[in-house]
């Protein structure tokens, strides 16, 4: 009982951490011309629209703690579009519909995706990841040949595994997750 009090405040903390962090963007449309309006961001940060095909049409590192562009969307084709804002800890993906009609912001179909924490301890690797859409959260394991090692599904709010590394030679090895449509990548280097 205690350890799901612990892990239910914890994840709400991240929630609620992020969620105030959502609303440092702003997103709206003004004769075709998509605004977007970013405050408090990291270093290093993306903006990036793709297509439904996942084609990028714009891409912009950011570098300031506040940002502002509009991207005209006079000769797009209609259809839908995906607005991310990708920071260290997770990407925010916001709705933008094109149609007859003009474009459109769809703000309730917007989602955040937290991206897993990794953690290293001598052969051992340890992976958090929050999963509030209680999804299937997909990990696997890969070598330096692309060869799959191991491979495992769990789709709680808080999904925690631990890799042990002490059987394999020293190397690179790659953790990839995958929930919904999106995966996640990150190259482990054990020595």
């Amino acid at each position: 009982m205690k350890n799901l009090l612990r892990v239910t405040v914890l994840v709400l903390a991240l929630v609620l951490g992020n969620t105030v962090n959502a609303k440092d963007i702003d997103v709206k449309v003004s004769e075709e011309k998509l605004v977007v309006e970013l405050e408090n961001t990291q270093e290093g940060s993306t903006l990036i629209l793709t297509d439904m095909d996942g084609e990028v049409l714009f891409k912009d590192a950011l570098m300031e703690s506040s940002y502002k562009k509009a991207l005209d969307l006079h000769s797009i084709p209609t259809g839908t579009y995906f607005l991310n804002f990708e920071k260290n800890d997770s990407i925010l993906t916001t709705v933008i519909t094109k149609d007859a009609e003009g474009v459109t912001v769809n703000k309730t179909a917007s989602k955040i995706f937290f991206k897993p924490f990794y953690k290293t301890l001598e052969n051992k690797v340890l992976v958090s990841f929050t999963n509030p859409g209680y999804e299937d959260a997909t990990f696997r394991v890969y070598d330096a040949e692309g060869t799959l090692m191991t491979s495992s599904t769990n789709n709680d709010l808080v999904v925690k595994k631990t890799f042990d590394f002490s059987e394999v030679p020293a190397g690179e090895y790659v953790i990839s997750l995958k929930v919904g449509e999106r995966t996640i990548t990150k190259t482990i280097t054990l020595g």
